[in-house]
């Protein structure tokens, strides 16, 4: 049997599995659309999953480059913070470099090596997972009260802000972005692709900590949905709502056009907006509301929409945008 520290995690979730089980009638399958455009009811296991998605890749300096680039943008405290995690990925790469030009040939360090490599990150988004697993259990329970208790709120922001960045539809939608048609943001495209497993991180770090510090601007809030038909959630689990977004503007929205939905279960999601549409605190929601926020939910899926029934599924698959599937195949 391989030791635990040997054992290498290659599937990788960009949704919490977990999260997703909260949609299953028995603690393990799910209602979801598939890329053909089909509904099954299968485990959470095999849903919003890539192999390797989160896996490390040796930096060079143009990633660097990319990497301390988008940090100078932020916060000083922000900054060290990035880079103290940088040197931890930084220390790893050199030491695989090491046993390289050793020319030593070790199993256990190489499977060692490898496990780091598939481990490292994904660890730390299971440790976000962890933290916030009793706090997420008690909104799904309507309790909004666990976030009076500052540590918790300041946990469950910086899951919150890994629940936006951490997903395969903000990669590919950022990149998009980024692209552009001159070879200059092509090459930064590309370099932004090779290393998007740290940026990923550092942008939720990035949106957790700002929407800590602007919580008494922005309105937080419990959506209670008692209606016929339950929320659903998706390969992209917290997605920005404002009404004064337009679909097909692909542009980045304003600081003051973000209301951030995120459905927690069938019957609750939490928000945060800063346009004051809904009153702090735990708010009732209509069957409107409900079909809203589920169809502003399909659009921004990239493949997959999730729920616990096969017919709020079949009526809302047709919004499904796939506009940003597979940007490596750009570079390739």
């Amino acid at each position: 049997m391989v030791k635990k520290y040997l054992q290498a995690k290659e599937k990788h979730h960009y949704v919490w599995a977990q999260y997703l089980k909260r949609w299953s009638a028995n603690e393990r399958d799910v209602y979801y659309t598939t890329q053909k455009g089909n509904i099954v009811c299968e485990s959470v296991r095999g849903v919003v999953m890539n192999k390797g998605f989160y896996q490390i890749k040796n930096l060079t300096s143009s990633h660097l480059d990319v990497i301390k680039g988008f940090s100078s943008k932020s916060p000083e405290n922000l900054q060290e913070q990035h880079m103290l995690l940088l040197n931890d990925f930084l220390r790893r790469q050199k030491l695989e470099l090491l046993y390289e030009k050793s020319n030593i040939k070790n199993l256990e360090a190489e499977k060692l090596l490898y496990a780091t490599k598939c481990n490292m990150l994904e660890n730390l988004h299971s440790s976000h997972e962890s933290e916030c697993k009793s706090i997420i259990s008690a909104l799904a329970s309507r309790e909004l009260n666990i976030l009076n208790d500052t540590q918790n709120f300041m946990l469950f922001m910086q899951f919150f802000g890994h629940q936006i960045a951490r997903t395969k539809t903000f990669k590919d939608t950022v990149i998009a972005g980024v692209s552009g048609t001159n070879n200059t943001t092509l090459d930064i495209a590309r370099s932004m692709n090779d290393c998007w497993w740290f940026l990923s991180y550092m942008f939720g770090m990035n949106i957790g900590a700002n929407l800590y510090v602007t919580r008494k601007d922005d309105v937080h809030c419990l959506l209670i949905n008692d209606t016929e038909i339950p929320f659903i959630t998706s390969d992209q689990p917290v997605i920005n709502v404002h009404e004064g977004l337009i679909d097909s503007q692909n542009i980045p929205p304003k600081d003051e056009e973000c209301d951030f939905y995120y459905p927690i279960s069938p019957q609750v999601a939490y928000m945060v907006n800063r346009s004051k549409r809904f009153e702090p605190g735990v708010v009732n929601v209509d069957f409107n509301v409900v079909n809203e926020l589920n169809t502003k939910m399909a659009k921004k899926a990239n493949v997959h929409i999730i729920s616990n029934s096969f017919e709020s599924l079949k009526l809302l698959k047709k919004f499904i945008g796939l506009h940003f599937n597979n940007v490596e195949s750009w570079f390739s």
